[in-house]
């Protein structure tokens, strides 16, 4: 075996890739040649290395626009002030959401079972009507809200897909219990028919958005490729040998 197949096969053991030829006859001539023997040991310790520090890449986005002759597109507000956000903030504050999130489904559960928020008291019977009816009415208008960014801005589905699908799965729950025990009209829940329109709609368009990060189109005009002398289209193959070739 040449020292230069049994080198691109340990490359690629250490990568975690299938070997190029039998791993076998691959121990063997490490066993023969001191040279790959070396080159090996080294390569490990090298991969050990790059893995246990942290590398850094510079930020080559201009230079490729550049080079391209593309005009980059500006990022949005929102990926403006995330970037400016430190890692470790941003981490953070997305724990104090999580836990949000947690408190916000204790409260509505508490609700759910009972527990008294102020709703039920006595001298203030209408006013929390009142209060209960704007509720319900902000949380009217934000959805709706939702449902127009959607359409104008399609990747938002992705987010509003799991609150709009928890909202039409508890209301169709309650809009039956309500029908059951008659204390709501069939207006009222013929009302409730756009959330469920709207859901499929999100749905739909949350499965066929297209990605933002499409490729740039040029305006320049493909010119013939020119190959030298000697080459020709296609993939090379006569440079590729069978693993039972002995000269491998």
């Amino acid at each position: 075996m040449e020292c230069k197949v049994c080198r691109t096969a340990l490359s690629a053991r250490i990568d975690g890739e299938r070997e190029t030829v039998p791993a076998a006859r691959v121990d063997e001539h490490l066993e023969q040649c001191g040279e790959c023997c070396s080159w090996y040991v080294a390569a490990v310790e090298t991969s050990k290395r790059l893995r246990a520090t942290s590398s850094y890449a510079p930020d080559l986005t201009d230079a490729i626009f550049a080079a391209a002759e593309l005009e980059r597109p500006r990022p949005s507000l929102p990926a403006r002030l995330v970037a400016a956000v430190p890692a470790t903030r941003t981490t953070g504050i997305r724990v104090v959401l999580g836990l949000l999130g947690l408190l916000q489904c204790a409260l509505a559960l508490a609700q759910l079972v009972g527990v008294d928020f102020g709703m039920s008291h006595h001298q203030h019977g209408a006013e929390m009507t009142r209060h209960l009816i704007n509720e319900s009415t902000a949380w009217s208008l934000a959805i709706g809200v939702g449902f127009i960014y959607c359409a104008v801005r399609p990747i938002a589905a992705a987010g509003v897909l799991p609150v709009l699908g928890v909202l039409v799965a508890a209301l169709s729950a309650f809009v039956v219990a309500d029908l059951y025990s008659g204390v709501v009209p069939i207006s009222r829940v013929l009302s409730h028919a756009v959330l469920v329109v709207a859901l499929a709609l999100v749905v739909v368009v949350h499965r066929t958005r297209r990605p933002d990060t499409s490729p740039p189109t040029s305006d320049r005009v493909p010119t013939d490729l020119v190959l030298p002398p000697g080459a020709q289209f296609g993939r090379r193959l006569g440079h590729l040998r069978s693993t039972h070739d002995p000269a491998a």
